[in-house]
């Protein structure tokens, strides 16, 4: 389950700048062939070297942009019924603590923007950790579809962005000349996040949270943070940006990074968990999203651990489960009614 995201707060520079770099694009469709050693080489340096790259050519690419849209049509629905899917926190009578909508926030936040997320179906079991009832709970969908088959939809989406995810582990593994199932075990079960994002443009007067040291809210090339920040929790996460753009992606070497527009591929970052799993050859990946004041919509997809997998921590210790690992990261964003 994705949280909401760790906002780090030292040990980088953020120094802005008028341009930035590309993150590489890399075209993966090898590694749906029986594999390739030039393209998992180049998998595993692009992400130890940029913290990412943009995929193409994967399995399920030809015609992406277009199913992505019929997903993100929820944002074009009435509020109301989007807030029929709301967490409690929004509508105290909804049961959902976790899964469904978040609503555009109206007091301070790390981001500005609207959120609706599933899991797999049917729904995940956990330890008995307290705290982490959400862990279990099922998806909450619309009573009215914004197309046909939408919920369909999305569940084939997940579907097929943890195919995607589990081969790249498996490139990863490769191309650092790691043991394969050291990468892999930790994904293998159902566990993952589907997450559908709009970014409305943030007023004048709203505050982002969590400030970052030496990062400023605004770009000297005019553009505004509209996500500060942050290292996703879990194994691997892709991303999909419209042709607005504004994701970026820090790499080791401290540098910012534009990830460049692909209306068919699919940004690639490290989770937190990669840290560990790959002897510290992989950090978990600092990204933000900036705008010139628009619209912009985006799709992630976030590769887990089942919550009964076994994990270490990325500052180490003795192994707990994912879902232990969760409530030690955010003690305080899962206790009924309050929403993740």
């Amino acid at each position: 389950m994705v949280t909401g995201n760790q906002i780090v707060s030292k040990g980088h520079n953020s120094r802005t700048m008028t341009s930035f770099s590309p993150t590489r694009i890399i075209d993966i469709a090898p590694l749906f062939s029986g594999g390739d050693p030039a393209t998992e080489r180049a998998v595993a340096e692009a992400l130890a070297e940029h913290g990412s790259f943009v995929a193409a050519g994967f399995a399920g690419a030809e015609g992406f942009r277009g199913r992505i849209a019929d997903l993100l049509s929820f944002f074009s629905m009435e509020e109301a019924h989007k807030l029929v899917c709301a967490t409690c926190r929004h509508v105290p009578r909804n049961p959902n603590i976790y899964r469904g909508f978040y609503p555009l926030p109206k007091k301070p936040h790390w981001s500005h923007n609207e959120i609706f997320d599933i899991g797999p179906e049917p729904a995940m079991t956990c330890p008995e950790v307290p705290g982490a009832e959400s862990f279990r709970e099922s998806n909450v969908w619309p009573r009215v579809e914004p197309v046909p088959e939408w919920r369909d939809r999305m569940l084939a989406m997940l579907r097929l962005q943890r195919e995607v995810a589990m081969v790249l582990m498996s490139a990863i593994a490769r191309g650092f000349g790691l043991e394969e199932e050291t990468l892999l075990a930790p994904g293998r079960g159902r566990n993952a996040t589907l997450r559908l994002l709009h970014y409305a443009p943030a007023p004048p007067e709203f505050s982002f949270e969590g400030h970052v040291e030496d990062e400023s809210e605004w770009l000297d090339d005019g553009r505004r943070l509209i996500a500060r920040s942050h290292v996703d929790t879990g194994l691997l996460s892709l991303l999909w940006q419209d042709e607005t753009g504004g994701l970026q992606m820090r790499g080791s070497d401290g540098c910012w990074r534009e990830v460049p527009l692909a209306p068919d591929g699919l940004s690639v970052h490290c989770g937190d968990l990669l840290r560990t799993l790959t002897g510290g050859r992989l950090e978990g990946t600092l990204h933000r999203a900036v705008s010139r004041g628009g619209d912009r919509c985006s799709v992630g997809f976030f590769l887990e651990p089942d919550f009964e997998t076994e994990v270490v921590a990325p500052a180490g210790g003795p192994p707990v489960s994912y879902a232990r690992h969760l409530v030690n990261e955010f003690p305080d964003r899962f206790e009924a009614p309050r929403a993740a």
